[in-house]
């Protein structure tokens, strides 16, 4: 029986992202965003529209200075941003994209949890999907999923100098006394993992950020799950968020110092 998944008290969670990739939807026009908008108004009262995504699959392989498989979508159909009332939470809705984000925004926003975000993304999707149907928009062809934690470790918390970033990161060794090279001025880092079966990747990258709520220097540690799930239904999908959400667990904790998952108060 696999270990349980870690928790812990005090995580460094800026964001949280889940996401549906589907075949583009021949028939969805700028209309249908005001169309989707009347069904979950009451509760994402507030719009704003942004440029769509590119429709990007993760490749099986990793192939040296080839980009993502892209395709191109025209006509260009804007991506709506649906925001509640506090702000923390949002419904990002295109043409082939489905996208619920939980977000820090104060900065003392208690996280809801994986659990409690699933379901509530699992909700929503079902209102979208009865949406499509009730609109004759055609069927979402789920092509790839994405799960993404945004994590800023702040300065002060751990460490101070980018010198001291193997006290936080297990993967980086401490630089040599009386070495030649002063402690860095700046660096980042990025790390691709392979998922079983075929199922994706993780990807962890690092880089130094200032905090555009506050502007306080932080480390910020985003880990994204991206891949195909085994169909498009709702228990395949689903059970791809699953393994998801045990990587990206499971990697922050091998990626991260043990004094570190102490400070935010690790729990097994």
């Amino acid at each position: 029986m696999p270990k349980p998944l870690p928790e812990f008290d005090r995580p460094p969670l800026d964001e949280v992202v889940l996401g549906v990739q589907f075949e583009p939807l021949e028939k969805f026009r700028s209309g249908h965003l005001g169309l989707y908008w009347s069904r979950v108004k009451s509760r994402y009262p507030t719009t704003d529209d942004q440029p769509p995504l590119l429709h990007i699959k993760e490749k099986p392989e990793v192939e040296p200075q080839q980009p993502p498989t892209v395709m191109l979508q025209l006509p260009s159909i804007p991506r709506c941003w649906f925001v509640d009332e506090s702000k923390t939470l949002l419904i990002q809705l295109q043409q082939d994209r489905f996208i619920r984000n939980w977000r820090q925004v104060e900065g003392d926003e208690a996280y809801p949890r994986f659990p409690r975000l699933a379901q509530d993304f699992r909700r929503e999707w079902e209102v979208f999907l009865a949406f499509l149907s009730d609109e004759n928009l055609g069927e979402a062809k789920v092509n790839q999923c994405e799960l993404t934690y945004v994590n800023n470790v702040e300065r002060g918390s751990g460490w101070n100098e980018l010198s001291d970033l193997p006290k936080v990161f297990s993967l980086l060794r401490a630089p040599k006394e009386g070495g030649f090279l002063p402690p860095p001025e700046l660096m980042s880092w990025e790390l691709r993992y392979k998922l079983p079966d075929g199922r994706g990747r993780l990807r962890a990258q690092m880089t130094p950020v200032f905090r555009a709520r506050d502007m306080k220097m932080a480390l910020q540690l985003n880990l994204t799950v991206r891949g195909p799930p085994a169909g498009a239904s709702p228990e395949q999908v689903f059970a791809w968020f699953d393994l998801a959400h045990e990587w990206a667990v499971r990697g922050f904790c091998e990626l991260t110092e043990p004094s570190m998952r102490q400070l935010w108060g690790e729990k097994s």
